[in-house]
């Protein structure tokens, strides 16, 4: 598979993963289908300023940004390339879906094994003054990511299908805190470290003529970058709406 181009590069944001695109369900696509989406989630915050680690507080105007979860969309599309393969880009990832297990055309089980890479960057600034003098801070962040989902659905009747998705992320983060004092800039930097977490997602799709909706709901134990970092326990709502031609 081949590692996803940085996809999300914008000022004064925070750095979150998206998960909506994972439960979409398995086992609908037929070979040559294409499946569009959009979602609208709470997705999970890989870091924030206070893990570069470099002050003893985070500056009033940056505590913004030390949240576990942001409010966040991505576009997600699948392409059904055969009978047991999908194509997909979720957001800042590209991977693809194994279907391990089909169900027939009534309805039943299937399930598929999903693989994917991601890369996303952000950048953070804010200026303080004090005593006449201006400080400029600019916060830096870049990750690259493997996240493996197991997509299980049991679809009910053609308008209606339940989905459940343990999955496993690993990412890795580089990020720098620059401190700019007139032509004076230092730097501190949190070399590359891994971030770890695990979920379990659950989702209902319900087939309004050609849109599909899909709300759902992510449960995930997650670390943060750097050492003795402790582990958070999230929960990320959101909905996607889609379409299949």
């Amino acid at each position: 598979m081949r590692a996803a181009l940085v996809a999300l590069l914008s000022c004064g944001c925070a750095l979150p993963v998206v998960s909506a695109g994972t439960f979409l369900p398995a086992g609908d696509l037929e070979s040559g289908d294409i499946h569009a989406s959009i979602s609208l989630e709470s997705g999970r915050v890989l870091a924030g300023p206070s893990d570069v680690h470099d002050l003893p507080a985070t500056p009033p105007e940056a505590e913004q940004y030390e949240v576990s979860t942001w409010v966040a969309s991505d576009v997600s599309v699948r392409w059904q390339a055969a009978s047991r393969l999908t194509l997909e880009v979720v957001g800042a990832a590209v991977g693809a879906r194994v279907r391990v297990h089909g169900r027939p055309p009534e309805g039943g089980l299937s399930v598929e094994v999903g693989a994917r890479a991601v890369g996303v960057g952000a950048e953070q600034r804010i200026e303080r003054s004090a005593s006449g003098r201006t400080q400029t801070d600019v916060w830096a962040y870049r990750s690259i990511g493997i996240e493996v989902p197991v997509i299980a659905t049991y679809r009910v009747n053609p308008l209606f299908a339940v989905t459940a998705a343990p999955f496993l992320r690993a990412y890795w983060i580089r990020a720098w805190h620059d401190k700019i004092v007139g032509l004076t800039t230092s730097q501190a930097v949190l070399q590359w470290s891994p971030v770890l977490s695990a979920g379990f997602g659950t989702a209902a799709a319900f087939d309004l003529g050609p849109v599909q909706l899909s709300p759902g709901v992510a449960i995930e134990l997650a670390t943060k970058p750097g050492p003795n970092a402790a582990t958070r326990f999230l929960f990320e709502p959101g909905v996607c709406v889609g379409t299949r031609f």
